[in-house]
């Protein structure tokens, strides 16, 4: 269910997007001691026309030179159930934070995070409340554990 999307000016060359999917999807999965394969990381690009910093089209200040590291201020929006510790949610903060930074050549302090909570019985998997989902996937993983 964990799920991340990483808001950017468009423009980044698609290479440095997809290395950074890749390390901020290992990432997440290790801060919160997760699958990776039940997480989805994703990448929504906005058209610096449509981007205000400091009140001026993002586009404009860019053609004046500026540089993408020191105008842009990429936005990181998790949604994760309810119920992780707040160490967790600081180190996953933290941690996809000085990714985008690192991949996108900014300073990890413009970068912004924003966690959702989700009620596991606000959120469906295939159809199925995630209260009942997840304790029957706990179950497996916890047996599996114990079996090795």
């Amino acid at each position: 269910m964990p799920v991340a999307n990483i808001h950017v000016l468009a423009g980044h060359p698609r290479p440095v997007l997809k290395a950074m999917l890749r390390e901020a999807s290992q990432a997440f999965a290790q801060a919160i001691d997760a699958p990776p394969e039940r997480l989805q990381v994703w990448v929504t690009e906005v058209d610096p026309g449509l981007y205000a910093i400091a009140g001026e089209p993002a586009d404009e200040v860019l053609a004046r030179g500026v540089p993408r590291g020191q105008a842009e201020i990429p936005l990181i929006r998790m949604a994760l159930m309810e119920g992780r510790p707040v160490e967790t949610l600081h180190r996953v903060m933290a941690d996809l934070s000085a990714v985008v930074a690192r991949h996108l050549g900014g300073d990890p302090q413009r970068v912004r995070v924003q966690i959702d909570h989700i009620h596991p019985d606000r959120w469906a998997i295939g159809g199925v409340p995630a209260s009942q989902a997840r304790a029957a996937e706990l179950a497996r993983r916890a047996a599996a554990q114990a079996a090795s």
